[in-house]
């Protein structure tokens, strides 16, 4: 069972304090109000979490208020993540991380502006559902091809701008002039269609350390279709796009979950 906590900004700057924790990879480096005005948020902060009984103040002079051992828990393992990873879909965007230390698995997601919720993941099984509900579409037909094409990144991500506005003929030019055929070019946007959702995924093992390892790829969700998008090779500019069915998006999200589920 997946335990969740949602929690105000202010609320969790002051727990990542209390538990003298660094800040979290998924909140970036926002700046602090200053000290009056900040002073005066962690406190109303500190009084919201005991409402809600996250939060048990001290009966000593010389104890520190504590979050229950579970949201601590989720918060240790976010701030101190050995292995991550990011989930970003869009338009709009919207980020998912979830991270992995000490074998403990948590997702932190934010609904709304100044908002985060933390989710306790019992195991890998929850990560790739968790992947395949946010990447995959109710239902993805089967490819009619299964080779890849080849384009370069710029260009592929001018099409598929084009192709967010709608201006289709536009998109279906910039893959024909990566060298394929009219019909390879037509056959793609069709498949992908106006306004595609896209899911940028990233994968990033030993997180703090200098020899980390990172890999990452794209899925473009469509109307009739959907595209498993990675590098050709490493240090290549040309990017590989898998026509993907169910089937094949299942497998391949598996794996990618799996490399940051089993990181040693």
């Amino acid at each position: 069972m997946t335990q969740t906590f949602q929690i105000s900004h202010a609320e969790l700057l002051l727990l990542l304090g209390l538990l003298e924790l660094p800040r979290p990879f998924a909140l970036g480096q926002s700046a602090l109000p200053e000290r009056p005005v900040l002073e005066g948020v962690l406190s109303a902060a500190a009084g919201s979490l005991a409402a809600r009984d996250l939060l048990t103040m001290p009966t000593q002079p010389d104890q520190q208020p504590q979050p229950p051992s579970e949201l601590a828990t989720a918060l240790r393992v976010s701030a101190l993540a050995e292995h991550l990873l990011i989930v970003a879909s869009g338009p709009p965007t919207r980020l998912c991380h979830i991270s992995r230390a000490d074998k403990h698995l948590v997702m932190h997601t934010s609904p709304v502006p100044d908002v985060h919720r933390f989710a306790l993941l019992p195991g890998a099984g929850q990560v790739l559902e968790t992947l395949l509900t946010t990447v995959m579409p109710v239902t993805l037909p089967e490819p009619a091809i299964e080779q890849p094409l080849l384009v370069n990144g710029e260009a592929l991500l001018t099409a598929f701008n084009a192709l967010q506005r709608n201006e289709l003929n536009l998109a279906t030019s910039l893959i024909e002039q990566q060298g394929h055929p009219s019909e390879v070019a037509r056959m793609v946007v069709k498949t992908v269609g106006p306004q595609p959702t896209r899911h940028a995924l990233v994968a990033i093992r030993k997180l703090r350390q200098p020899d980390s390892v990172a890999r990452g790829a794209m899925v473009i969700a469509g109307q009739h279709g959907g595209w498993w998008i990675a590098p050709e090779s490493d240090g290549s500019d040309l990017l590989a796009l898998w026509p993907i069915g169910g089937r094949g998006m299942r497998a391949r999200v598996s794996e990618f979950g799996a490399w940051i589920c089993e990181a040693a």
